[in-house]
């Protein structure tokens, strides 16, 4: 039989497909190396997809926020070769978050800008080949194909999820056909909004990629799967403001970490992860500097201490990667105000262009202390810029001369004043000093002000905090648990075992039974976590409540961060595994029935927008409630377990549902990416205005 075996595999030899069979074998192992490596594997680019087809439905083509019609300009220049806006003369159109130094006027988000570079010049090149509206119409028919496939092959219908999708597919493509009409906006517009769904996307994927490694595919997929469809990382997907890139380097920063701490592992990957994670915080700071600080300090703080190795090869290592990662925000502060270390967001803000020459370049006196807090040194948290002041860090040009900033290309003379690094160190001194300051306010506002925490985190209300509302009315600001009432599920965090063990503990170490590490030493994962959670929250909370914050969306990172440590509870994992399918039919069902509904109540009611977000946020409330209270009495019975369930699923449904409703009838800054959505979000639109 072996010699029959052996006749036949010779028999098979001169095939004359088999090179094909071999390319073939080729092509998908490279496919497969590309998935598992960009996607954790085909779990995670089932999350990826699923999540870029929804933001694309949900998709309306414009910048929402008047600070953000600066990023486009800012595109523009970027694909030119140029930093700078302009001088102070030619920019007649004033916007938020301009500044200016040594007469040229600049942007900022520079990080965030410049990932959309790619994608600008792969649009450029296509527009002049292919109408761009009918490649996001093909496109989004080809991923509601994809989703029904990868969704049907994880739940192990692969033929049904290939036929439901299939079908979804051809309708959606034969719906927008009849309603086609093409784009009329700026490239720099598009470019900058389909990155930003892009960067959503993969935010979806980095969270189920650090859960699957903790609790397995399914938590994992569900878990990266709220991240977009129930929380606001749906929301502001398609806003092409920081938000969404803060959020995604934050958790890619959590996930390397976590990776990092994985034993046993070769020395190399360990202390590529672990530098990974110093490198997002120091991408971060190009972006938006308080906050890539604020990443790298609770990095830093959990991870030293806590390192498998601190021996000097690796720190060598892990140091050399955070300062290459830091060049970019280096170079670009030392191009625009002649400081490396200066953020441009601690400029002047360009308020007019009555400024016809650049400052006095001699040395500006030291400041003050604290001088940076009333002069406009200190920017506003999201962004806004200094306050266009006169402190030492808003118009001084801050370090040196800027004699770099009066040119607009990417390669001017660098000025001396870039080796002087001890007079640039001294020149940020009292902007650290201020900062390490709002760490400790915050902190203390969180135990001191509960008002202030109850705004925030649990019932945001009617107040309206700034009158000129983008959405037309007030009251259309959401505090965190109504953005994402599966929040909700840290009722289940086993508070009173874990002080019950720590009082134990604590015992031991009197006693002399135990050592310090042993007494503290919680999961280095969680307490970064945690870590980064408080310093942010304590940079903002004074800040907050005010403006239009939407979804509170200053603290917007830690909208992921919460679904992981929802995640993390093991009473949540058994709910959500012992239960899926119920959570699953609630999260359908409030979808499915719960926008109908909410269609037809905001046209028979006659209600403003904000009338409606708010009765929003009181049902989304009351879910959290049910969820909070079924966690916690299915600690003692189980029997509570299908009832928490249903809750998640009707609390995700029902964020799903808001971001729908976003969309289609209150946001309309811009017409949407997909024509039939636009044709019958406009006729909705003309039936309130006439009804």
């Amino acid at each position: 039989m072996a010699s029959d075996a052996a006749e036949s595999s010779d028999a098979a030899e001169p095939d004359a497909f088999v090179p094909f069979e071999s390319a073939r074998a080729r092509t998908e192992h490279a496919a497969a190396t590309v998935t598992r490596v960009c996607f954790g594997g085909r779990a995670g680019l089932t999350v990826f997809v699923a999540s870029l087809a929804f933001l694309l439905l949900t998709w309306r083509v414009g910048t929402f926020f008047n600070d953000v019609e600066v990023f486009p300009r800012v595109l523009g220049r970027m694909a030119e070769g140029h930093l700078s806006l302009g001088t102070t003369s030619e920019v007649t159109e004033l916007k938020p978050g301009l500044y200016h130094a040594d007469g040229q006027v600049y942007g900022r988000n520079y990080g965030q800008v410049a990932l959309a570079l790619p994608v600008f010049w792969l649009l450029d090149a296509l527009d002049p080949l292919v109408d761009l509206r009918w490649l996001v119409v093909v496109g989004w028919s080809g991923l509601l194909a994809a989703t029904g496939y990868l969704v049907g092959e994880q739940t192990g219908f692969r033929r049904r999820g290939l036929a439901v999708g299939a079908v979804a597919s051809v309708a959606a493509l034969a719906a927008n056909a009849e309603y086609y009409k093409p784009f009329l906006f700026d490239l720099e517009v598009i470019a900058l909004q389909l990155s930003t769904m892009l960067i959503a996307a993969f935010t979806g994927v980095f969270v189920y990629r650090l859960l699957a490694r903790l609790h397995g595919d399914r938590i994992g997929l569900l878990a990266g799967a709220a991240t977009v469809l129930a929380t606001p990382v749906g929301f502001w997907g398609i806003v092409p403001k920081r938000h969404a890139l803060s959020a995604m380097l934050v958790v890619l920063a959590v996930y390397a970490f976590a990776r990092s701490r994985e034993t046993p592992q070769p020395w190399r990957r360990q202390t590529g992860f672990r530098a990974l994670a110093y490198a997002s915080a120091g991408f971060l700071a190009w972006v938006h500097g308080p906050e890539g600080f604020t990443l790298f300090f609770a990095v830093a703080v959990v991870d030293l201490p806590t390192a498998p190795r601190n021996d000097p090869r690796t720190l060598a290592v892990v140091a050399g990667v955070f300062a290459l990662s830091l060049v970019p925000f280096l170079i670009t502060n030392a191009l625009v105000s002649g400081n490396p270390l200066m953020p441009l967001r601690f400029l002047d803000e360009f308020k007019t262009n009555d400024i016809t020459a650049p400052p006095d370049p001699a040395p500006a006196p030291d400041p003050a202390p604290g001088g940076g807090t009333d002069g406009g040194a200190t920017p506003a948290p999201d962004g806004g810029g200094g306050s266009g002041g006169d402190g030492s860090a808003g118009g001084s040009g801050s370090g040196g001369s800027g004699g770099g900033g009066s040119s607009s290309s990417w390669i001017p003379s660098l000025p001396t004043e870039w080796f002087a690094v001890g007079a640039h160190v001294a020149s940020v001194t009292p902007l650290l000093n201020r900062g390490l300051e709002m760490y400790t306010d915050g902190l203390r506002a969180l135990v001191n002000q509960p008002d202030r925490v109850v705004d925030v985190f649990f019932r945001w209300g009617t107040k309206e905090y700034n009158p000129r509302n983008v959405f037309f009315d007030g009251a259309t600001n959401l505090s965190m648990l109504e953005s994402a009432p599966i929040v909700a599920g840290l009722a289940a965090l086993p508070v009173a075992s874990s002080v019950r063990g720590l009082r134990d503990r604590a015992n031991r170490l009197r006693d002399g039974t135990a050592r310090l590490r042993g007494i503290v030493d919680p999961n280095p994962v969680d307490l970064l976590v945690i870590v980064f959670s408080l310093l942010l929250t304590a940079l903002y909370i004074y800040r907050l409540p005010n403006r239009v914050q939407v979804t509170v969306r200053y603290l917007h990172p830690l909208y992921p961060l919460l679904v992981y440590g929802v995640a993390r509870q093991p009473r949540v994992r058994r709910v959500l595994t012992g239960h899926t399918r119920p959570a699953l039919l609630a999260y359908e069902a409030t979808v499915l029935l719960g926008t109908p509904v909410a269609l037809w109540s905001l046209l028979r009611f006659d209600a403003t927008k904000g009338a409606f977000v708010q009765t929003y946020g009181l049902v989304a409330l009351g879910v959290a409630a049910v969820l909070a209270v079924a966690l916690l009495v299915g600690s003692r019975d189980e029997r509570a377990d299908p009832l928490a369930a249903v809750a998640f699923g009707v609390a995700a449904g029902l964020v799903t549902m808001y971001l729908l409703m976003a969309a289609f009838a209150i946001m309309h800054f811009g017409p949407s990416a997909l024509p039939f959505f636009e044709t019958a979000s406009g006729e909705y639109r003309y039936l309130t205005l006439t009804s």
